[in-house]
């Protein structure tokens, strides 16, 4: 859309697009959103102005188009300017509270087979000049991604995961590089224990947006990795099992971290929704959901909502399963997609870490 005319009016800005349709932008609207230097700082983006505090401003001398600079001014009564970018006005043209980013419905899988395009790329390919655009693509479609041909090193795989962004630091460190002979294992992770389909960082507010998993050294039997999209279970529920949808949607579960100088506890609902009802965050994880109790007729709907979940993330049809390989590199989105583990004999050599979420989502808005 662009700007056909202004139509100064008593309540604000009425600006006529040049499909017919209008909007008006209250005074204290532009102005508080000038992006004028003084009012907006040109490096940081921070808001300068403060029209709190100022003498109010809604007495104006004259309103301009200007087509070259693609923005509205606005002259005020005191001689002070508020300009708006035709940007700005575009993306805000329609009003709404703001909304958290969804999850991308459109490309979710229930099965393996409903993958359209296997995310997978060699490490050549993400280290080249579009690869890092490719490697998000794919996580924001189907909720993973696959890196083969990679150097079996710790420091290979750091390089990638910083070539994101920054890793994350948590109660395990940051980058780091684990086995399965532990000798005091503080997660079931680091053991050769089979592990159900669940989501990390329950018991923390912020859970992890990505987790990245390389296999370093392998002799071992057993050990396979399984995928399972947690919002296609959501979106599945929200369809066939509409009352248990809405409880999981509502009803904070609480998921705990205890040890000996630690004692973590976060609570939300299973499926985190938006103002519109969308998906933002699939939280699940049965072997750290803490003791908590409801009345006794919710909590008998709980259950029954809850085992809906676990019995489908659980379902072998709904999992896509691999082996873990020195050389291939794992990245998955752990707002939306479950992971799990069959339990191995013998020796493994693990190396990751995590990734904030908004970082992920910064790099999307700038691709």
């Amino acid at each position: 859309m662009s700007i056909k005319s202004l139509n100064p009016q008593n309540d604000g800005l009425n600006i006529i697009w040049n499909d017919g349709s209008f909007e008006i932008f209250p005074w204290l609207w532009i102005r508080d959103h000038s992006e004028n230097e003084k009012d907006l700082h040109p490096d940081s983006k921070q808001r300068q102005i403060d029209v709190f505090t100022e003498t109010p401003q809604d007495s104006v001398i004259e309103t301009v188009v200007d087509q070259n600079s693609k923005k509205v001014v606005v002259r005020w009564a005191d001689l002070t300017e508020s300009s708006v970018s035709f940007n700005l006005l575009k993306s805000m043209a329609k009003t709404s509270n703001p909304n958290a980013q969804a999850l991308n419905n459109d490309t979710c899988w229930n099965y393996p087979s409903e993958i359209k395009t296997f995310p997978k790329m060699t490490y050549d390919e993400f280290m080249s000049d579009k690869g890092l655009k490719k490697w998000l693509m794919y996580i924001q479609e189907n909720g993973f991604v696959l890196v083969s041909e990679a150097p079996a090193s710790s420091e290979a795989t750091k390089d990638l995961m910083e070539r994101m962004a920054y890793v994350r630091n948590s109660i395990f460190g940051g980058f780091s590089v684990w086995d399965n002979k532990l000798d005091n294992p503080d997660d079931t992770a680091f053991t050769s224990l089979a592990i159900e389909p669940h989501t990390d960082g329950t018991y923390v507010h912020d859970a992890p947006g990505l987790q990245t998993l390389h296999c370093l050294k392998k002799d071992s039997v057993g050990g396979e990795n399984q995928l399972v999209d947690g919002l296609a279970i959501a979106e599945t529920m929200r369809k066939e099992y509409p009352e248990s949808f809405r409880i999981l949607s509502s009803i904070n579960i609480p998921g705990r971290y205890i040890k000996t100088d630690t004692y973590l506890e976060a609570m939300r609902p299973l499926f985190r929704l938006n103002d519109k009802g969308k998906v933002i965050q699939v939280s699940f994880n049965n072997h750290d959901r803490a003791p908590f109790r409801l009345d006794n007729k919710m909590m008998s709907q709980f259950y029954e909502a809850y085992k809906i979940f676990h019995n489908l993330a659980n379902n072998k049809s709904r999992q896509f399963e691999f082996m873990l390989e020195p050389g291939t590199v794992l990245t998955f989105d752990n707002w939306r997609v479950l992971h799990a583990r069959a339990s191995l004999t013998g020796y493994r050599q693990l190396c990751g870490g995590y990734h904030n979420r908004e970082d992920f989502e910064s790099r999307l808005r700038l691709i």
